[in-house]
């Protein structure tokens, strides 16, 4: 909203810096808004996250918290081609929290390996507590948290190992060869069986190891238990890797779903332009699902935001120094009578 703090930057002898909204927004205030994250959503992204939440005027989703970087760094030009990195301050959200999820620490002393620093995460002891607009308590030290959380969806070993293979990739390449693609299409069972097909010729060929994900730990065992001169057990080796290749030729019917998407997706990268290819990814997308059913249930939605159906909002203490006192008002103006006053 026009006039809200967005964020705020401070360090040690760095000039204080806070930008606030001098617009209305772009979106009306009636449109609801939910953000996705994921541990990897960082910086900039995160800064944005963290005012949608504290200004209440979004929901945060995604399976846990984000990332936690929130530092400012300028870059210093050194002789020989080389620069210097360094932190100068941290960013602060509207509620006043930093996001900044590791600490670090100077090194020091008399050897070499003490000239280092140290990294620590922020334990949860140490982590404070500060209010979105709406009184939603939000803590800092270690990025943002998920208001709705979505579990994400994890691919089962057969899918890492085909993907990390690029064997759909291949089938797509022989597939295109032979068929022509037809409007809608889909991964039919004829076409799933053929896949299958696939990918035993090319298991038997040794173009690809189904066993692959686990290949490095059987085979350091081995070398292992062959020194140990315990022959047996080498022979229990093989046998766990044909066990393992069966169990996860097994998983062609468990995971059918997830591998049916991943070849029709490799299948249409050969015809259409990344942007339809993404498009139509959300469509199966869990967590895309779940959130569009969450900004079509109002009541969850403001129940998320504690937004109630009253004149009178919740006293909202801003970052800016000496604001710490908040009087609501009526719709006509006047006051309340309610008055909060917020320490941090």
């Amino acid at each position: 909203p026009k006039g809200s703090d967005i964020v705020s930057a401070r360090g040690r002898g760095f000039p204080g810096v806070l930008y606030r909204s001098r617009i209305d927004p772009v979106l009306s205030p009636n449109t609801k808004l939910a953000v996705l994250i994921n541990g990897q959503t960082a910086s900039a992204a995160e800064i944005v996250s963290g005012a949608v939440q504290d200004l209440d005027v979004g929901i945060i989703v995604g399976s846990d918290r984000t990332f936690g970087k929130g530092l400012v760094q300028n870059v210093e030009e050194l002789p020989f081609d080389t620069a210097l990195k360094f932190t100068v301050a941290k960013y602060f959200t509207p509620s006043g929290r930093c996001i900044q999820s590791t600490n670090y620490l100077e090194g020091g002393g008399l050897q070499a390996s003490n000239g280092g620093y140290r990294a620590q995460k922020v334990a949860d002891k140490d982590k404070s507590t500060f209010y979105t607009k709406n009184g939603r308590e939000v803590k800092d030290g270690g990025g943002v948290e998920a208001d709705f959380k979505i579990s994400t969806p994890r691919a089962s070993a057969l899918e890492v190992t085909l993907l990390r293979s690029g064997v759909f990739t291949d089938y797509a390449a022989e597939w295109s060869k032979k068929h022509v693609l037809t409007k809608p299409f889909n991964v039919d069972e004829d076409i799933y069986r053929d896949f299958q097909k696939f990918v035993t010729k090319k298991q038997n060929d040794g173009d690809i190891k189904l066993e692959a994900l686990y290949s490095g730990t059987i085979d350091e065992l081995g070398r292992a238990l062959k020194q140990s001169g315990y022959k047996g057990s080498t022979k229990e080796l093989e046998r766990l890797k044909v066990d393992i290749v069966r169990e996860m030729e097994r998983d062609f019917q468990k995971y059918r779903t997830d591998i049916k998407e991943d070849i029709g997706q490799n299948i249409l990268a050969r015809y259409l332009p990344d942007s339809m290819l993404l498009e139509r990814g959300l469509k199966t997308d869990k967590q895309i699902i779940a959130t569009v059913k969450l900004l079509d249930d109002k009541k969850e939605f403001n129940k998320l935001l504690s937004r109630i159906d009253s004149p009178i909002q919740q006293g909202y203490a801003s970052s800016t120094v000496g604001n710490s006192l908040s009087t609501a008002s009526s719709d006509d103006g006047s006051e309340t009578g309610i008055r909060l006053k917020l320490e941090w």
